[in-house]
C-alpha cells in the first residue's frame, strides 16, 4: 500500500471550493462549504491535492486566463492548502451542458421524476445540447490530463459522465475513479436517452478503473444498465465487474458502493459558534411541545409537496396535536431558472398556504415555512427536532439524514424514505416510508412523535454510534484503499 503521506490526489469536478467574484473593484475569493466540497475536505487536509474545477463567475474566468493553463496554490475553508486550477469552458457550452442536459435531463432520468406524458421531449436540439455536454466535458478533461501527474483521478458527479473516456484517450495511465453521487436508476429508465446518447454516457463512465456509487442497489442497477444497454461488455455480477474491450485493450472496470457520509468533527464545531448558540437559544424558547423538522434544497426530487399533505393527514387524524406540533420546513430555493424547478416551488408554497389556512389558528402556525440559507436555524433545529422527515423521491445518499442525528439533544426519532440512499443503511435505527404513500407516512409521524421514551432514546443513540464509525473518513478510505489495490497489482 502506498504510505497516506506520500498520496498525490487530482479531483475533478463541475464546482470547486472556491468561488471568485468582484466586489467594489476587488477580487474576493469565497470559500465553498457544499456537500462535495466538505466531504473532500479531509482528502486536501491529509494528502497533496490538485482540484480541477470548471471557472462559472467572469472572475473565475479572469482568474482561469491568470492560471495560464497552471494549477496555482490556494487554500479551503480550513486553511489546508492545495493546488488549484480553474478549466475555462465556452460560457454557452457550459451553459446548456448544465441547464439542458446536467439537469434537469439527467437528473430527471436518474431521479426517475419525468412525466411521461409530457417530457422529456427528445429533438435535434437535445443533441445540440448534448454535444455542448461533450464539448464541456473535453473541456475539463484536457484539464485534467495535464495535471495526472498524481497517484489517482477522482472525477465527481453527472455532470463529467464522460471525462474519464476521455482521459483513457489522451493516454492517461493513472487509476481513475468516478464517483456518482445521485442515484443510479435501473436499465428502463435509461430509455428515455437515445440510444447513441446512453452508449455514450455508458462508455464515458467506463473509461474509468472504478465506477463509484453510493449504494449496493446502485451498483446492481449499473450493472444490469450495462448488461442491458452494451454489447460489446462482459458482466460479472458477483465480482461487480464490467469486462470492457477498447482498441484491442482489455479491462475490467470495478464497480462499487462507497456510501458518503459526513464530518462529525466539523458539526459539533458548528454547534459552539455565537451565531449558533443564539438560534438554538431562540427556537429553544419558541419551539412547540412536538417539533417535526424537514431541510430540503426545493428540488422536485424531494417531495416536499406530498410531506405537505401527510402532515395535513396527521392533523386531520389527531385533533389534539393542534397547537402543539409544528412542521418547521426550511427550504433553501435551487435551480429556480429551470421552469420545472420554479413552477414546484410555486405548488410548495400553496400547498403550505392551503394547510395552515385549514387548520391553523391564532397564535399556532402548522407549517412555519422559512425560505432562505439559514445556516444557524438549520443547526439549531438539528438539535431541537423531535421527529426528522425525509420522504424522498429519490436521492443518492440524503446527508441530512446523517447530519442531524449527529447533533440531536432531544432523542429525536428519523422518519427516512425507503429511496433515500441513506436508507440502505439506516434502516435499523429509523422508520421507513413509501415516499408516495401520504397516508402510511402520516402514520409513521403519529407513530414518531408517540413513540416511549426508552425507545426513542435507544434509537437516537444506537443511530449516533453508527454515524460516528461510519463517517466521511470511512467514506474516503474505502476509495483510497480500492484505488491503492490497483496499483500495487500493476507494479
Amino acid at each position: 500500500m502506498l504510505d497516506v503521506g506520500e498520496r498525490r490526489l487530482t479531483i475533478v469536478s463541475n464546482r470547486g471550493p472556491i468561488t471568485y467574484t468582484r466586489v467594489d473593484g476587488e477580487r474576493v475569493a469565497s470559500r465553498a462549504g457544499g456537500g462535495l466540497v466538505s466531504a473532500l475536505r479531509g482528502l486536501v487536509r491529509s494528502h497533496r491535492v490538485t482540484w480541477i474545477a470548471c471557472a462559472v463567475t467572469a472572475e473565475d474566468r479572469t482568474v482561469a486566463s491568470e492560471q495560464r493553463g497552471h494549477a496555482v496554490p490556494e487554500e479551503d475553508a480550513a486553511g489546508n492548502p492545495f493546488l488549484l486550477r480553474l478549466a475555462e469552458p465556452d460560457p454557452a457550452d457550459f451553459d446548456r451542458a448544465y441547464h439542458e442536459v446536467a439537469n434537469p435531463l439527467l437528473w430527471f432520468i436518474q431521479h426517475e421524476l419525468y412525466d411521461l406524458g409530457q417530457a422529456p421531449i427528445v429533438s435535434d436540439d437535445t443533441r445540440a445540447a448534448w454535444a455542448a455536454y461533450r464539448r464541456y466535458n473535453a473541456t475539463m478533461a484536457a484539464a485534467a490530463a495535464t495535471e495526472y501527474d498524481a497517484d489517482a483521478l477522482m472525477v465527481h458527479d453527472y455532470q463529467l459522465y464522460l471525462v474519464p473516456a476521455m482521459l483513457r484517450k489522451a493516454g492517461v495511465t493513472t487509476p481513475i475513479l468516478h464517483f456518482t453521487h445521485i442515484p443510479w436508476p435501473a436499465p428502463e429508465a435509461w430509455r428515455l436517452l437515445p440510444v447513441d446518447l446512453r452508449t455514450e454516457l455508458l462508455h464515458g463512465l467506463l473509461g474509468a478503473d472504478i465506477v463509484g456509487l453510493q449504494t449496493a442497489r446502485d451498483v446492481r442497477n449499473f450493472l444490469a444498465t450495462c448488461d442491458e444497454h452494451l454489447t460489446e461488455v462482459t458482466i460479472d455480477f458477483d465480482l461487480r465487474t464490467v469486462h470492457v474491450v477498447n482498441d484491442h485493450q482489455e479491462r475490467d472496470v470495478l464497480i462499487r458502493h462507497y456510501p458518503i457520509s459526513v464530518d462529525p468533527d466539523e458539526f459539533y464545531e458548528h454547534i459552539t459558534a455565537p451565531e449558533m448558540i443564539a438560534a438554538t437559544a431562540e427556537l429553544t424558547e419558541s419551539r412547540p411541545w412536538h417539533l417535526i423538522l424537514r431541510v430540503d434544497r426545493t428540488d422536485p426530487s424531494k417531495n416536499i409537496d406530498r410531506g405537505f399533505h401527510a402532515y395535513d393527514r396527521l392533523l386531520t387524524r389527531r385533533p389534539d396535536l393542534h397547537g402543539a406540533v409544528s412542521l418547521l420546513t426550511l427550504l433553501d430555493p435551487s435551480r429556480l431558472s429551470i421552469p420545472a424547478y420554479a413552477t414546484y416551488f410555486e405548488t410548495v408554497q400553496a400547498t403550505c398556504a392551503e394547510i395552515n389556512a385549514r387548520h391553523g389558528r391564532d397564535g399556532w402556525l402548522p407549517i412555519d415555512l422559512r425560505i432562505g440559507d439559514n445556516f444557524p436555524v438549520v443547526i439549531a433545529a438539528y438539535q431541537q427536532y423531535d421527529v426528522l422527515l425525509v420522504n424522498a423521491l429519490a436521492d443518492g445518499m440524503n446527508l441530512i439524514a446523517k447530519e442531524a442525528p449527529l447533533l440531536n439533544e432531544t432523542d429525536g426519532v428519523v422518519v427516512l424514505s425507503e429511496r433515500a440512499g441513506a436508507y440502505e443503511e439506516l434502516e435499523p435505527f429509523v422508520l421507513g416510508i413509501d415516499p408516495l404513500d401520504i397516508e402510511a407516512t402520516a402514520a409513521q409521524l403519529e407513530r414518531a412523535i408517540d413513540l416511549p421514551a426508552a425507545d426513542r432514546a435507544a434509537r437516537s443513540l444506537e443511530l449516533k454510534q453508527f454515524l460516528l464509525k461510519h463517517d466521511v473518513s470511512r467514506w474516503i478510505d474505502l476509495q483510497l484503499g480500492d484505488l491503492d489495490a490497483l496499483t500495487e497489482a500493476r507494479r
